[in-house]
Order: C-alpha cells, then structure tokens, then sequence
C-alpha cells in the first residue's frame, strides 16, 4: 500500500514578497594569467574550428563562476567558430599557475524571462551567468 503525502497538512511557512528583480550573485573573479606557451596552444586547437586570431585569446583571466570555496577556477580562454562548437577553458586552484586547456561545449540554459543564454560551459557549478554580477572594470 502506498501512502501519498498531503501538502495541505505541512506546516505553512511565510513566502519571502516576490519581485519582478532577480537575486544577482556575486562572480569570483578570481585572477591569472594564461603562459604564452598555452596562448600557442589555443590557437592550434582552434585551427579545425576556423581561423583564430592571436588578439582573441584571453591572456588576463578570471575565474567566471559564482563565488565559491575551495576548488578549481574556471575561466574562459578562446570562443571557437562554430555552430554548438563549445570554447577553450582553463581552470586552476587556489595559487597554483594555469597549466592545461580544455575545450568544453557551451551551457544549454536560456533564460525563459530575458531569453539570455548561459555564457558558461556545460554542468558548470553555480548560477548561470545571467544571475552573476558583472566583473568590475579596471580603470587604467
């Protein structure tokens, strides 16, 4: 026998006002900085993909995630050409330098409100990018 649960008999917790704002969340922003040897190497990845140019790869990095604790940064290297062709990250812990490239296809998520897609890679942890502050611009 199976015993299906009533919801009218939870108790009933008070429901925070709801607004039409979105909760934004913090990015980590975490800095590095991508070695020339792995600029190379983005660039020979992306050759299949079409032609890349050298001033598009991201050699000043930051982490694109929401703030997290412990665990690998992740930031975005080089977009590749391309219908569903994803985009080179990296990722790196804590102090430890960049060392490796990965292609990783893009997140699927669109935002049924703003209809934005996601900028971040696929399973990525945390909020999509639509939910995330804007990294702050260094003034030179």
């Amino acid at each position: 026998m199976t015993v299906q649960a009533n919801p009218a008999s939870y108790p009933r917790r008070e429901q925070p006002a709801m607004t039409n704002a979105k909760t934004l969340f913090p990015v980590c922003g975490r800095p590095a900085r991508l070695p020339e040897y792995l600029v190379q190497e983005a660039l020979r990845i992306a050759a299949p993909y079409g032609s890349a140019d050298e001033a598009d790869v991201e050699r000043d990095l930051w982490c694109h995630l929401q703030v997290h604790g412990d665990g690998d940064h992740f930031a975005l290297v080089l977009d590749l050409d391309g219908v569903a062709t994803g985009a080179i990250w990296t990722r790196w812990a804590g102090g430890t330098p960049v060392a490796a490239l990965d292609i990783r296809p893009d997140c699927s998520f669109i935002d049924p409100d703003s209809r934005d897609a996601c900028c971040e890679f696929a399973l990525h942890p945390g909020v999509h990018s639509h939910r995330l502050t804007a990294m702050p611009v260094a003034s030179s």
